[in-house]
């Protein structure tokens, strides 16, 4: 099971209804909800991790559609309002370059009664990192899409500093995150925020990132 803990408490009970997975990655998610018995449509806008995805279902004998798309550019039958459960999470938001028409497309994708599902690291850990000295601001919480990062390599696994490939990414504070929903037409269910310290952000202030939010939990729905 892929699922962490309090996304799977957030929904109990997924058996035979229709869940979308945004940005899903190589899909290890996306399997798990169809293990819990979910009818799941699942989208990446890379060609080579939805391969893999599809991959993997077939041999775990599990039937889970998987299409390469942009979340950005969703096709028009995904966007007709068929889904009870719409899921992203895991570090999704940062390639958001627009917080409010994401929040459209999400609520679009949704039938009267269905649910957002977003559980995704806290905006402030997005722009903290641990040094020698302590935690130190290393980016600005209110630069929105109007100043994205740019970088190369990856620090969260093992070889991936040495990428070259250039990555944007976006920071969005919580309030608009909120916002976007509610201006969107969803009601804001639930929000919770949960202590974190990633070892690859922090290093040796991991201990002390413990008492910062590390990621949240929203539960939207459609009226």
């Amino acid at each position: 099971m892929n699922l962490l803990e309090p996304v799977v408490q957030a929904l109990p009970d997924v058996g035979g209804r229709s869940l979308l997975h945004l940005q899903c990655a190589s899909g290890e998610e996306s399997l798990s909800w169809a293990v819990l018995g979910a009818q799941v449509t699942a989208v990446d806008i890379s060609d080579g991790l939805i391969t893999i995805a599809q991959r993997k279902a077939a041999d775990a004998g599990l039937a889970v559609r998987f299409i390469a798309a942009d979340v950005g550019a969703l096709p028009a039958d995904l966007r007709s309002g068929m889904f009870d459960i719409t899921y992203t999470g895991g570090g999704v938001l940062v390639w958001i370059p627009d917080i409010a028409e994401w929040a459209r497309i999400v609520a679009s994708t949704l039938r009267p009664a269905g649910k957002l599902v977003l559980y995704d690291a806290h905006p402030v850990t997005e722009c903290l990192e641990g040094s020698d000295s302590g935690i130190v601001v290393a980016g600005d919480y209110f630069a929105r899409g109007d100043h994205p990062e740019t970088s190369t390599g990856w620090r969260h696994f093992p070889g991936g500093e040495d990428a070259t490939s250039t990555k944007v990414e976006f920071l969005w504070p919580l309030g608009d995150i909120v916002t976007s929903l509610i201006d969107a037409g969803l009601v804001i269910e639930r929000l919770s925020e949960f202590p974190g310290a990633a070892a690859w952000r922090f290093g040796s202030q991991q201990r002390q990132a413990k008492r910062l939010p590390g990621a949240f939990l929203l539960i939207a729905r459609k009226p």
